[in-house]
């Protein structure tokens, strides 16, 4: 979900775009990167990324690509140096004339990668704004990046901030590993049954890929049967996050992002399991898990960030310590020294 958009629901009219983003060939084959967007009263809600597989071996690396939104690095300038140094980058282009000395710069950019080999770049774009923060806490833009360059190995960009900068807005996980979320298993299970048939999420959701409602196909395939959607697992898993982790509120689910690891057949019994790692930018980080439990393989991993619960913290003025003070929940007064009431 993106900052500030409220949840999805029942009848809202939605329009979608997308573009690809990767083609990557890799050991495994060729991988296929989409990220989309679900846009509603003209502005977009939520992103939604997949990734495809290509099994095979590849060698078409002028098709190959890569886009991507950099993390965010905060730098330094302690010195005269350090703003010497950053100003005779070609690619650092400031805006205003303003003194950057002990100023803290944060560096939010995003790159096009284009391949000649497993380990060689064809080319490599850079680009972005670089932000400072004033004493009256006001944020501005001070620079611009802006990188091209030809046939090269790294991206001195990217090189640059790895060295004197700090990643910001990352996760940050608990050293004791975290705590399991999941209520005791004599009260409720995470446990759960793939379908005896696909055809049902098949027809809603249009997915009529033969190897998940043509046996026939399913074994030309060399499969051991036709395979429960994956789309179908990460759902049902996704139910547990939504009733244990968000404390049976959905829209507190801001990002849910799994990862397929084996197949799941038609009446395999799963369970899921989910454990609070660690924190990022005030949100939960739910590790999630989920595993077939007649063979214990795990057949799904991921991770769920969520929302924490709206708090609000209501300090009275002075006069509500006066014996007969008025006042009354849902209304603000002002008492004899100007203080709220609530």
């Amino acid at each position: 979900m993106l900052p500030g958009a409220r949840a999805l629901k029942t009848g809202d009219v939605v329009s979608t775009s997308a573009q690809v983003t990767a083609v990557i060939n890799n050991d495994s084959g060729k991988m296929v990167e989409v990220q989309g967007e679900i846009i509603r009263d003209n502005k977009p809600v939520m992103e939604v990324k997949s990734q495809f597989l290509y099994r095979g071996e590849f060698k078409d690396f002028e098709n190959t690509f890569r886009k991507s939104e950099e993390i965010p690095v905060e730098v330094k300038l302690s010195t005269n140096k350090d703003v010497e140094v950053l100003r005779s980058k070609e690619w650092f282009l400031p805006i205003y004339g303003r003194d950057l000395l002990n100023a803290t710069l944060t560096f939010r950019l995003s790159s096009l990668y284009r391949f000649k080999n497993k380990t060689v770049y064809s080319s490599v774009e850079t680009s972005g704004s670089v932000w400072m923060e004033l004493s009256t806490k006001e944020v501005i833009q001070v620079a611009a990046v802006e990188y091209e360059c030809g046939e090269s190995h790294g991206n001195p960009v990217i090189d640059y901030l790895k060295r004197n900068g700090t990643p910001i807005e990352q996760p940050v996980p608990f050293e004791n590993g975290g705590y399991f979320v999941m209520p005791d298993p004599s009260i409720l299970t995470g446990d759960f049954i793939s379908p005896p048939h696909n055809s049902p999420y098949a027809t809603v959701s249009s997915d009529y890929n033969p190897i998940h409602v043509n046996p026939y196909i399913a074994t030309y395939a060399s499969l051991p049967g036709t395979i429960t959607h994956g789309m179908w697992t990460s759902a049902a898993t996704r139910k547990f996050v939504e009733t244990f982790a968000a404390e049976n509120h959905p829209e507190r689910v801001t990002m849910f992002e799994v990862s397929f690891l084996d197949m799941v057949l038609p009446n395999t019994r799963l369970e899921t399991k989910l454990a609070h790692t660690g924190m990022v930018n005030g949100k939960k980080i739910i590790k999630v898990e989920t595993f077939n439990m007649e063979t214990g393989h795990k057949v799904i991993e991921g991770t769920a960030e969520i929302d924490q619960p709206v708090t609000a913290y209501v300090f009275t003025g002075q006069g509500s310590q006066e014996q007969g003070t008025p006042h009354s929940i849902g209304k603000s007064n002002i008492d004899r020294h100007g203080h709220g009431l609530v």
